[in-house]
């Protein structure tokens, strides 16, 4: 008979790749989840996974097995929510980009931990990508993140669109003919909106001379104030913090103006903590004032 624990075990194994970091998010040593694996393969007499190197490769009846776990453990938080009653409290691993936390979310965020006094935020600022993957490895319960291409194993919420501009010195304009010859200057090179930088650039038929990768916002406005480049920024962020006075703003084309973002987290999850943060997130208060 299959038991929850092993259900536990099929489905962190197979969210996270491997033994060692699923018996981390199990809180357990690697050998006994090993053990718990090998135990269930003999009583069912299928392989759930094959050694490829270091890596553990799920088979079908894993990916069967882990399907159905997903739906049977949420199943289980659900009626043991509805019995207990259970209130939002305790550590909530959430993470965000950079801009986010300092524009749009610290209201939300504020009035989260107010109604919610019994939660204990624990913040990370990150680029969306690390977010996402922190999520999928459970090192965070959810993120608010740029949407990304759809997986299976989590849940996305739309919760608006930013709209991105061109910044570059005051008083300077966008010149085609000189595009070859900038320098741009990006938020993390590993991030959609440094491939939103180059797919501009393609658009305008050119590429920059360099690009500079810099770990803040307010050092990109810094550096575009002082003419070291240009750069693709949040419009919301430089109403936020006031920077028109510094640099002058041009739009992009109606194609490449906007990113979807989403409030992500893992899609067997359904605590009450998460489900206070999609209270908040998704109020209508909120929501009006993204799409101004």
């Amino acid at each position: 008979m299959i038991d929850l624990d092993d259900l536990r075990t099929v489905l962190a194994v197979v969210e996270t790749g491997g033994v060692i970091k699923a018996a981390q998010s199990l809180h357990r040593v690697p050998s006994a989840v090993s053990m718990r694996l090998q135990n269930l393969e003999n009583r069912l007499s299928v392989t759930l996974f094959e050694k490829r190197g270091r890596q553990l490769s799920p088979t079908s009846h894993a990916l069967a097995l882990a399907e159905d776990a997903r739906k049977i453990l949420s199943l289980v938080r659900e009626t043991e929510s509805k019995i207990t009653n259970e209130e939002p409290h305790g550590v909530l691993r959430f993470g965000a980009t950079d801009h986010l936390v300092g524009t749009r979310l610290s209201r939300p965020i504020s009035k989260l931990l107010k109604h919610y006094p019994k939660i204990d935020l624990s913040l990370k600022v990150a680029p969306s990508e690390r977010i996402k993957e922190a999520i999928l490895c459970r090192e965070l319960d959810a993120g608010v993140v740029l949407h990304s291409k759809g997986d299976g194993r989590l849940t996305s919420i739309p919760l608006f669109r930013e709209k991105l501009v061109v910044i570059t010195q005051k008083n300077r304009f966008v010149l085609k003919e000189e595009l070859s010859t900038q320098t741009a200057l990006v938020f993390h090179t590993t991030g959609q909106y440094y491939s939103r930088c180059l797919e501009w650039f393609d658009y305008m038929g050119t590429m920059p001379a360099r690009i500079i990768e810099l770990q803040s916002y307010s050092a990109i406005v810094g550096s575009v104030a002082g003419g070291l480049g240009l750069a693709i920024v949040p419009f919301y962020w430089l109403e936020q913090f006031n920077c028109f006075d510094m640099v002058s703003v041009h739009p992009l084309p109606k194609s490449l103006a906007f990113v979807q973002v989403d409030l992500m987290y893992l899609r067997a999850e359904n605590s009450p903590n998460i489900k206070a943060l999609k209270e908040v997130l998704l109020q209508k208060s909120f929501k009006q004032e993204w799409l101004r």
